[in-house]
């Protein structure tokens, strides 16, 4: 995935062309103050942007990535921050924390039940009594009706004198009780043409209340957005707030 590695330097100026990011360090903010969290794990971190945040905000956080490339760059732009290579499935924490939070796309690499499973047990360890996790999924309910997307221009964005377009579209390529989907990308990098392809597992909310439930989680709080906005069925994403159980 290019993305996460030729790419890496441009990442968070690619993503956050398609998203609201103080919408979401607010949306952290608020759930962490009113939890009472204060140490974090950020897995998924990428190149550190929500970790320097939270910690900026007074948190103790760790930022864990699976992508080298992103870490070098998450390391060399906040040198006050720590990071720390690990996989999602199965990465463990030197000391149990508060909440562990796994932002944009990275719990829908999670293909199989057996790393779904996974990443929730070691989750589960990793948590202190009555910890949180907080984590943002792409809703499986609207891929079902759509099937397919033809590639598109979804955003224009320029870093130094580098300027990126990003063309997307998707496929839905298993579409039982596991909905997968291939998302293709082209980015448009000045005069250099770039082409990823990412394959990613999509949600029905209720296989999530099921998976939180066998993995002793309750689900506290379910969101359609970082606006804090009703989840719907046919929202594009899933946000959801759950606590460790005893």
């Amino acid at each position: 995935m290019k993305l996460y590695t030729e790419l890496a330097e441009y990442y968070f100026t690619i993503e956050e062309a398609g998203r609201k990011f103080s919408e979401e360090v607010d949306f952290l903010r608020e759930t962490f103050k009113r939890h009472k969290i204060g140490t974090i794990i950020d897995i998924g971190c990428g190149t550190g942007e929500h970790v320097k945040e939270i910690q900026a905000m007074g948190f103790k956080v760790l930022g864990v990535d699976a992508s080298q490339r992103m870490l070098e760059i998450a390391k060399v732009r906040y040198p006050h921050c720590h990071f720390e290579y690990g996989k999602m499935e199965d990465f463990v924490a030197k000391q149990p924390v508060d909440a562990i939070v796994c932002l944009y796309g990275t719990f829908n690499y999670l293909l199989n039940d057996d790393a779904l499973i996974g990443f929730l047990r070691n989750t589960y360890k990793n948590l202190k009594q009555a910890g949180l996790i907080v984590f943002e999924i792409w809703n499986a309910d609207p891929i079902h009706r759509i099937k397919r997307k033809p590639i598109t221009v979804v955003s224009n964005v320029r870093q130094g004198n580098i300027s990126i377009r990003r063309n997307r579209g998707f496929r839905m390529t298993r579409a039982d009780d596991i909905a997968i989907v291939e998302v293709n990308y082209i980015y448009n990098l000045n005069s250099k043409d770039v082409k990823d392809r990412h394959t990613m597992r999509v949600f029905h909310y209720p296989q999530i209340q099921t998976f939180l439930d066998d993995a002793k989680f309750e689900i506290l709080h379910v969101y359609g957005s970082y606006a804090e906005e009703k989840y719907l069925k046919t929202g594009a994403r899933i946000l959801v707030v759950a606590k460790k159980r005893s």
